[in-house]
């Protein structure tokens, strides 16, 4: 990196870094002040309950993968305030320091509202997801709730991202999902539980094996989260991927473009929305779902 320490708005303590890049994941403490994750979480819980105002349904009534969580996402794209917070060039730069690379682009952010009695998500990788490789992907995990094991806490594989892409875990479960967690790379591994309070920030590899807990609690789980990847990074693959087919990424082309901003270094002003808008709840693998 070219950069000095002095130059983030958030410089990130060598430790801090070493920590993140043995074991795949690491929290970093008062990222955000009370009055700001309140002023982002306003927002997103108000792009959230537009999106889903005509559902009416209870947990039990939802698919297998729709009891994991409430998932609405790239809300970045639909509010100028969601926008402030995936694109912030503080949290941008944690990455970046954390990654140990250049610069970075937005991937995608969304919201992952887990419903009191809502299920445990299934542990998975998430970078195998995508036509991307190895690319260095790295995901902000911003709690705007107090996160324990009883309302959905997530945990990690200390080190898993050194194993690289590991088969795909189907967490939508239209298939059965691959048992990652036995996987013989992982030789064994137990995954590490992490509470987190709000203001702080959670962050794993996108090889990180990682899973949460179920919300046994009484209360709604509200966690958004903020995907970067590094710039530089290229299509691998030509299977449909929503993000790079919208900006019409080939196989071995960069991955930036519409809809893919560049976020770090800073830029001088905010990214614009893209003009296609993808669907508003859950997940989009096509371009034409």
């Amino acid at each position: 990196m070219n950069k000095t320490a002095s130059e983030y708005p958030y410089p990130v303590d060598l430790s801090v870094v070493e920590e993140f890049q043995h074991k795949g994941f690491v929290v970093t403490d008062n990222v955000f002040t009370p009055a700001t994750l309140a002023h982002y979480a306003s927002a997103v819980d108000a792009e959230v309950a537009l999106r889903t105002a005509d559902d009416a349904r209870e947990v039990g009534e939802k698919t297998t993968y729709e009891q994991s969580f409430v998932q609405c996402m790239r809300l970045w794209e639909t509010n100028e305030i969601v926008r402030d917070l995936s694109c912030d060039p503080g949290l941008a730069g944690i990455g970046a320091q954390l990654l140990g690379v250049d610069g970075l682009h937005l991937w995608q952010d969304q919201a992952l509202y887990k419903e009191s009695g809502g299920r445990e998500t299934d542990a998975h990788q998430d970078q195998t997801f995508w036509p991307i490789g190895d690319a260095d992907l790295i995901s902000a995990w911003i709690p705007f709730d107090a996160v324990t094991f009883e309302n959905g806490a997530m945990a990690y594989v200390p080190g898993s991202h050194k194993a690289g892409g590991l088969k795909p875990v189907d967490i939508t479960h239209s298939t059965e999902p691959y048992d990652i967690l036995a996987d013989p790379a992982l030789k064994g591994a137990a995954p590490e539980w992490v509470s987190v309070n709000p203001g702080n920030v959670v962050w794993h590899h996108g090889f990180t094996v990682h899973q949460a807990a179920a919300n046994t609690s009484p209360n709604l789980r509200r966690v958004f989260t903020v995907v970067f990847v590094a710039a530089g990074s290229r299509r691998t693959k030509p299977w449909p991927a929503f993000p790079l087919d919208r900006a019409r990424v080939p196989v071995g082309g960069l991955i930036e473009g519409d809809g893919l901003p560049a976020v770090w270094p800073a830029p001088q002003q905010q990214p614009s929305a893209p003009e296609l808008i993808g669907v508003p709840v859950g997940p989009q693998f096509e371009l034409d779902a």
